[in-house]
C-alpha cells in the first residue's frame, strides 16, 4: 500500500500565463482553495461537484500592476476595470504601493511595482448581519478552539470575547473567523467536508478586506483580520499567501503606530504578530522584520499578570533570534542575554512552577502539572530559548555543562507535551518540541519526540509533519 502510495504523481497540467480560457478569469473560489480550474462557464467542473458559488476574478493584483508598457483599459461609462483582472493573493497587495529606493528594491526584499492606476473597485453596500446556522457552528467553534489558542498570553481574552461581539457588527470579522476557524476544522481527521467551507469564507473575508479597508488608513479591525487571514495559511503550512499576509500585517503595523503598549484588540494581534514573526523566523532561520528593539515594551511595573510575564519572555526570545541569526554574534552579548533570562526566572511568581506526577517513560520522560496554561506555555518556551542560546545556530562546539543544559532542556519540553495540558498549550509546542528533538540524544528519545509532532498535527490540524521529516533527516541522513 504504502509502495502505491508514493508511486503516485500528481497530474501535470499546462500553466496559463494569462489565466484566461476563451476570455473568461480564472475562478476566483478555485484560486483560493489552490487547485486547479478547468474554467467551464458558466460554473466550472470543480465549483459543481462541491456545490460552490464559482465566482469570476474581479479585483486588482500586484501582478496586473507590474505588467511591462501595458496601459489599463478602463470604460468611459464607469470607473472600473473594462476587463476582468486576477483576485489579489493576499492581504499584502493591499498595500504594496510604495515607490522603489535609489537601488529600485523594497524595504522588505521584494522588487516593488510602480503605484498602481486610479481604478476604483464598486464598493458593496454595508447590510446588517444575519447569522444561519453554519456561521453559529463556526463561531462557536472559534471560540471554544482557535481563539482561547491565540489568547494564551492574554487574560483579556480578546480573541475569544471582543473579536466574537465585534463579528456580530463585522462581516469581515465574520467572514474571517469562520474561514480560520472551518480550515482548522478541515485538517482535523475526517474533516474534508469542511475544506470548501473555508475556501468559501476565506474568499468573501479577502473580497471584503480588499474593498473596505483604506491602505492609507487601515481601521482598528484591519490587523486582527490580517492575522486571522495568515492563520488560515499558516497552519497548513501554505507558505506564500502567509508570508504576504504576514507582510501586510507589519504594513499595518508601521501606518498604524501599534505596538506592545497599545490596548485593546491592536496589543492583542501586535503579540500574536510577534509570535508569528518568530515563528517564521526560526523556521527560516532569519532575524525578524521587526526588532524587539521598536517594540517599545515597558518591563517596569512589578504587580503584574502570567500573560505579561510570558510576553516579556517572547521578548527575550526575540531578542536570541535576531543575536543568532545575525551577523557575527558575540558570546558576551550571548551571556548579557542569558543573565538577563535567569533574572526574569528568579522573579517568577509560584503559579509558574511546574509539579511532576506519575511514573516516567522507558525514554526518562515524566509529565508534569501546570496549574495556568500560559505558565505551561511560558515553560515550553523558556526550554526553548536555553537550547537556541546554548546549541544554535549549528556547527556549535558545545562544552560538557553547555551539552548537560541542552539535554535538561530538551527533557523539559518533552515532559510538559507528555502531560495532560491543553489545547492551547499544546499549539504552541511545535517548535519547541522541533528543537528538543533535534537536539536530544538518543534515538528512542528523539522518536517520542516525532511521536509527539505527529500527534500535534492529528489532534490540533496544525501541519507538523514537515518538521518530523526534517527531524528524521537530521538524524539519519537524507
Amino acid at each position: 500500500m504504502e509502495s502505491s502510495t508514493r508511486g503516485r504523481r500528481r497530474r501535470a497540467g499546462t500553466r496559463r500565463k494569462t489565466g484566461k480560457l476563451q476570455n473568461f478569469p480564472l475562478c476566483f473560489t478555485c484560486k483560493a482553495r489552490h487547485t486547479r480550474c478547468d474554467e467551464k462557464k458558466p460554473v466550472c467542473s470543480n465549483c459543481e461537484r462541491l456545490n460552490l458559488q464559482c465566482r469570476a476574478s474581479e479585483f486588482i493584483t500586484r501582478s496586473a500592476w507590474c505588467e511591462p508598457n501595458v496601459e489599463p483599459q478602463v470604460s468611459t461609462d464607469v470607473d472600473i476595470p473594462a476587463q476582468p483582472i486576477e483576485p489579489p493573493e493576499s492581504t499584502w497587495d493591499l498595500f504594496d504601493t510604495s515607490l522603489p529606493d535609489s537601488t529600485g528594491a523594497s524595504s522588505v526584499g521584494y522588487t516593488v511595482c510602480p503605484s498602481p492606476p486610479k481604478i476604483m473597485v464598486p464598493m458593496h453596500p454595508k447590510v446588517p448581519i444575519n447569522l444561519d446556522s453554519e456561521m453559529v457552528q463556526l463561531l462557536t467553534a472559534y471560540q471554544r478552539g482557535v481563539a482561547t489558542w491565540m489568547d494564551i498570553f492574554d487574560h483579556s481574552c480578546t480573541y475569544e470575547r471582543t473579536i466574537s461581539q465585534r463579528a456580530l457588527d463585522s462581516e469581515l470579522l465574520l467572514r474571517c473567523i469562520c474561514a480560520f476557524s472551518a480550515k482548522q476544522l478541515s485538517l482535523l481527521p475526517n474533516g474534508e467536508v469542511w475544506t470548501p467551507v473555508a475556501a468559501r469564507y476565506y474568499v468573501q473575508a479577502l473580497g471584503l478586506f480588499i474593498n473596505e479597508v483604506d491602505p492609507s488608513a487601515p481601521p482598528e479591525e484591519a490587523l486582527t483580520a490580517i492575522m486571522m487571514l495568515g492563520s488560515y495559511e499558516m497552519i497548513a503550512a501554505q507558505g506564500y499567501e502567509h508570508r504576504h499576509h504576514f507582510l501586510g500585517a507589519g504594513m499595518v503595523i508601521k501606518t498604524r503606530g501599534i505596538n506592545a503598549s497599545s490596548t485593546g484588540m491592536d496589543r492583542a494581534s501586535f503579540w500574536i504578530y510577534i509570535r508569528h514573526e518568530i515563528d517564521v523566523a526560526l523556521t527560516n532561520e532569519s532575524t525578524l522584520s521587526i526588532s524587539p528593539r521598536d517594540w517599545n515594551v515597558d518591563w517596569t511595573k512589578t504587580d503584574v499578570q502570567e500573560d505579561e510575564i510570558a510576553n516579556r519572555l517572547m521578548w527575550f526570545v526575540g531578542r536570541a533570534v535576531d543575536l543568532i541569526y545575525g551577523e557575527d554574534p558575540q558570546s558576551s552579548v550571548r551571556q548579557s542575554l542569558l543573565d538577563d533570562v535567569q533574572k526574569w526566572k528568579d522573579a517568577l511568581p509560584v503559579s509558574f512552577r511546574g509539579v511532576r506526577y506519575g511514573n516516567s517513560t522507558e525514554e526518562g520522560f515524566t509529565r508534569t502539572y501546570f496549574a495556568i496554561p500560559a505558565a505551561a506555555t511560558a515553560a515550553l518556551w523558556y526550554h526553548c530559548l536555553m537550547i537556541l542560546l546554548y546549541a544554535e545556530p549549528l556547527p556549535r562546539e558545545l562544552l560538557d555543562k553547555e551539552m548537560e543544559e541542552v539535554q535538561a532542556n530538551a527533557y523539559e519540553i518533552g515532559n510538559i507535551v507528555l502531560s495532560d495540558v491543553s489545547k492551547s498549550v499544546r499549539s504552541f509546542s511545535a517548535l519547541p518540541l522541533y528543537f528538543a528533538g533535534k537536539h536530544i540524544q538518543g534515538i528512542a528519545r528523539k522518536a517520542q519526540i516525532w511521536s509527539f509532532l505527529n500527534d500535534f498535527q492529528t489532534q490540533l490540524g496544525f501541519q507538523s509533519r514537515s518538521k518530523v521529516k526534517k527531524l528524521q533527516q537530521l538524524a539519519y541522513g537524507p
